[in-house]
Formats: structure tokens, sequence, C-alpha cells
């Protein structure tokens, strides 16, 4: 009888021949995927919902081992149970990834990005290594109780239709040629939700912000067609409830970043670990209930 690791090592096979995004490819804007099989790890078992603390890989589940670089055409489809070492483009709607873990080997432009229409909902995995870009990149997509650890990119860059909620980031990695931040929010357009999130970047040299507020700068999550066929959505900007630390300034948003219609940064709380400042605002926002870990108000 095959083993599951027999038959998914055969599955990913068929994939890459089947002209899935692999190396270089993976990281490109313009690459064309084609449609492949989606692994599927029986290993994995039923999905039952961890325990409300849990964040990341859940504990005690067993990973089936994928090396590759994935692009997902294939409407609804559930990644389930992978130890992948690679990334995933996901081009369709109503993706799920779950109880997995995503380890970039530095080919990819994100462990998961979304493209050309895509939407995905990310839950219980962790992702680590390193990206070109960012460990999570795009537009439409729902991530909770994710991990994102000794990543050596960008966290999240969230664009418009993008929520982090409930997630943990920390002990990220720093890079010689940009600094990293945790998160970096590049939605001039807004519906963007980042909230009740532990965000520990880490200080020292080549760590920018835990949250960076920047929409004028181009965004990289945004390929050729979703630029054709983008669609300006009204929302707001918000950053409620979170646990914030680490960089030069923990929580930033310039004087030069394009304006937005509502950015409302609300209820969190920040550690007194900023190289320069925990908190720097420039522009219209909505400051309130902001304050340290240990007690007393936080100020722009």
């Amino acid at each position: 009888m095959l083993s599951m690791r027999g038959v998914l090592g055969g599955l990913v096979t068929t994939s890459l021949a089947a002209s899935l995004a692999v190396g270089a490819g993976a990281g490109s804007d313009t690459a064309a995927p084609v449609a492949g099989p989606v692994p599927i790890c029986a290993e994995v078992g039923p999905y039952v919902p961890p325990p409300p603390e849990s964040v990341g890989t859940p504990a005690g589940v067993r990973l089936c081992p994928v090396r590759a670089a994935l692009v997902i055409r294939t409407p609804g489809a559930v990644l389930d149970g992978l130890d992948l070492v690679g990334s995933v483009v996901v081009a369709a709607p109503d993706v799920v990834v779950r109880r997995s873990r995503i380890t970039g080997d530095g080919t990819g432009a994100a462990g998961i990005r979304t493209l050309d229409g895509g939407s995905v909902r990310i839950e219980d995995t962790t992702l680590t290594g390193a990206f070109t870009d960012a460990a999570v990149d795009g537009p439409d997509w729902v991530a909770e109780r994710i991990e994102m650890t000794a990543v050596r990119a960008d966290g999240a860059r969230l664009g418009p239709g993008a929520t982090l909620r409930n997630s943990w980031l920390h002990d990220f990695a720093p890079r010689p040629d940009r600094p990293v931040d945790a998160i970096a929010l590049a939605a001039p357009e807004g519906d963007v939700l980042v909230e009740a999130n532990r965000i520990r970047l880490g200080t020292g040299p080549g760590l920018g912000s835990a949250v960076l507020v920047d929409p004028a700068e181009p965004a990289r999550h945004e390929s050729a067609g979703d630029h054709e066929r983008r669609v300006e959505r009204a929302g707001p900007v918000v950053i409620r409830d979170n646990e914030l630390g680490g960089g030069r300034y923990t929580l930033r948003r310039d004087a030069a970043a394009a304006p937005l219609a509502v950015l409302r940064i609300t209820g969190n709380r920040f550690h007194r670990d900023a190289g320069a400042a925990p908190l720097r605002v420039r522009g219209a926002a909505e400051l309130r209930d902001n304050v340290f870990v240990d007690g007393g108000e936080v100020r722009r």
C-alpha cells in the first residue's frame, strides 16, 4: 500500500510537471499559471477547530512535506496539513490555507500571495524563512491565528480587502537591502483591518516598524491584471486592540503618504522598546485609547 507521503509526492510531482510556477517563476508577477492538482494530505486528519488560545500550526498535527512553488487556480481549493518549503500564489477565489507551515527558501515573492482576482483565508498556519517581498502579500485575504517568526522579509503587506486578526508576529530577521516591517498597509483605497494581534518586530539595524501605514509606496502586491481590474473600494483603515512593540517607530505613518478616507488607530497597547518613538503618525487620523502596556497614554 502506498503511503500518504508517497501519494502526496506524486501529486506534487504531477503539479510541477503541469507547469505550476517553480523556482524563480514563483516570484514573477508576469508568470502565466497553469491549473494542476492541489496537494492533499490525508495524514492531517479531519479538521477540528483548535483551542481559542492556539496560534500558528496546532501542536500535534501531522503535516505532509512538500517542496514546491504552487499556483492555485481552483476556486474553493483547500490546502490543509502541508509542511511546504516554497510559496503559494492564489489566483482563484475562496481558497483556504489551514493547519500548515510555510518556509520560504528565498526564491518566492511571498509565502502566500493573492494575484489576478484571487482571495484566500489563512488560519492556524506558521510562516517563516526568506521571501523576496513578504510572508503574506496582496489584496482580498483574511488571516486568523497565524504565526510569523524568523521571517527575513516584511511580515504582511495588506492590500485592499485584507484582514489580519488574532495572530502573533515576532522575532523578525533583518536583511541587508532594505528595512523590514512586520506589517505594511499598502492600500490607498482603504478597507483594511488589523485587530487583536501581538506584533513584536524586535529592535536593531534593518528593522523598520511593527506597523507601517504607507499607501504612497507602489503596491508590490499588484499584478498588471490586478491594476487593470482595480475597483476603488471605500472603507476605513482600522488598527485596533493590538499589542505592538519594536522597530525604530513602532507604528509609523509619514506625511508623504497618500490621503486615506478614514484612518483609525484605537485601543492599542505599546511596549517601551522603540528605537526612536512608539508612535509617529502624520496627517489626519483618529487616535484614541492607545496606552503603554505598563500604563500611560501614547501620544503621536
